[in-house]
């Protein structure tokens, strides 16, 4: 969808190149968003011109990779921005019609926000619906002990904000996300969106699937933001925390959490 006003989102698309179909769906969950953006794809110089013929179908810009890994590739996408805000998503995830301008509006209306973060669809591999996470206001309580509910697909970040905070650490593989969540968390906000705003692919090559210890590198993380007392307390406290977390995860997944006037207004 072509606009005439300036974009306000920078939207970086991390990729490697090798999931050409995967990258076609994801570019055109952003093309067909309400909201003006400007999007940047970032991927290795070896899958350029497939890369390259990409963005050029979809409105995009591409950019070589000038160092490996995710948050370098988000992290020079988003050099140079002065949009309003900015935000990732990756090759295999999707946006829902209308997200990016209801994540937008809803930044506007809470200047004291850092985030917007929302509903999450997982999706397989062919696209189909598993499961809805739907995270609620609670999931920002949950992360400072290291309970990982807000979906990085949908959400939205303030520029300033990350301006103040930093951009993603390339040092993780994994959680860094998590990371500048807990960051913003400190500065401000984080704004909850009772409506589905990104869709998550779970398949083989998934990060989230080839991590082989996927709660080591978030409790480092974590340990980064604790005071020194929960630092002390916390093989006390963790087991507690862990099993309020699945209990509170299989709780979001339940269907009648949403209500008919919200199912609507998610598709």
């Amino acid at each position: 969808m072509d606009f005439c006003t300036s974009p306000r989102v920078r939207m970086v698309v991390p990729t490697n190149g090798e999931r050409p179909e995967y990258l076609e769906e994801c570019l055109t969950s952003i093309r067909r968003q309400w909201e003006p953006v400007d999007v940047v794809v970032v991927g290795p110089e070896r899958a350029a011109p497939v890369l390259r013929a990409a963005a050029r179908r979809h409105g995009c810009r591409f950019l070589a990779e000038s160092r490996r890994g995710l948050s370098n590739a988000v992290n020079q996408g988003w050099l140079g921005a002065t949009t309003d805000y900015l935000a990732w998503l990756g090759d295999d995830d999707l946006l829902t019609e209308g997200s990016l301008a209801a994540a937008c509006e809803e930044l506007d209306r809470r200047p004291d926000a850092a985030m917007v973060y929302g509903r999450l669809e997982v999706i397989d591999s062919a696209g189909g619906t598993l499961y809805t996470l739907r995270p609620g206001t609670f999931a920002s309580w949950f992360f400072r002990y290291g309970q990982n509910w807000v979906g990085q697909p949908g959400s939205l970040y303030r520029r300033t904000a990350v301006r103040d905070v930093g951009v993603l650490d390339p040092a993780l593989r994994y959680t860094m996300d998590f990371d500048l969540h807990l960051r913003l968390r400190r500065c401000g906000r984080m704004a909850y969106l009772p409506r589905v705003l990104g869709r998550f692919r779970v398949h083989p090559t998934s990060l989230t699937v080839t991590n082989p210890q996927p709660y080591d590198e978030v409790r480092r993380v974590m340990r980064r933001y604790l005071g020194p007392k929960a630092r002390f307390w916390e093989n006390c406290w963790w087991p507690v925390a862990r099993g309020v977390s699945r209990g509170w995860g299989t709780f979001m997944k339940l269907p009648f959490l949403l209500r008919p006037a919200e199912s609507s207004a998610s598709k």
